[in-house]
């Protein structure tokens, strides 16, 4: 099966830089981030909002590659670790959409892009995992 023309423009952006996936990510996410507040005016303090932004987005990036690796150790009847991982997928989506009923309230525009970037973030991760499974020999099957 031949894959999508987006995730083969990615591996070649990977392989070219020799790069990870993340890196690719954050550069386009501190991109959005950037011409948001270029375009709202609002000075210093909407930096210090994509500042935020952007580091929620990592801190959501590293959780989301933790959770597929404990969806692999199930799926590969390894002991899972963490065994409440299911769960984020709820909280997250849970926590984005009260965030950004706040934020339009409040008119925190690059907090509001974040809310956006962070709610197409799970289906482009399932989108590119669909493309670009786990190849990972280090989590063994159980054998019992």
């Amino acid at each position: 099966m031949k894959k999508p023309v987006l995730i083969r423009y990615i591996e070649r952006l990977k392989n070219k830089l020799r790069i990870q996936t993340h890196i690719i990510e954050y550069v386009f996410v501190a991109t959005i981030l950037i011409i948001v507040a270029i375009v709202t005016k609002k000075g210093l303090i909407e930096y210090i909002g994509i500042t935020a932004v952007f580091l929620t987005f990592c801190h959501a990036s590293i959780a989301e590659r933790l959770r597929e690796r404990e969806e692999l150790r199930q799926i590969k009847k390894s002991p899972v670790e963490v065994h409440c991982y299911y769960k984020l997928p709820y909280y997250f989506y849970a926590k984005e959409i009260l965030w950004f009923l706040y934020f339009i309230l409040l008119g925190a525009y690059s907090a509001l892009a974040g809310v956006i970037i962070f709610l197409l973030y799970t289906p482009w991760r399932n989108y590119y995992r669909k493309h670009h499974p786990i190849l990972d020999k280090k989590i063994p099957t159980e054998t019992r």
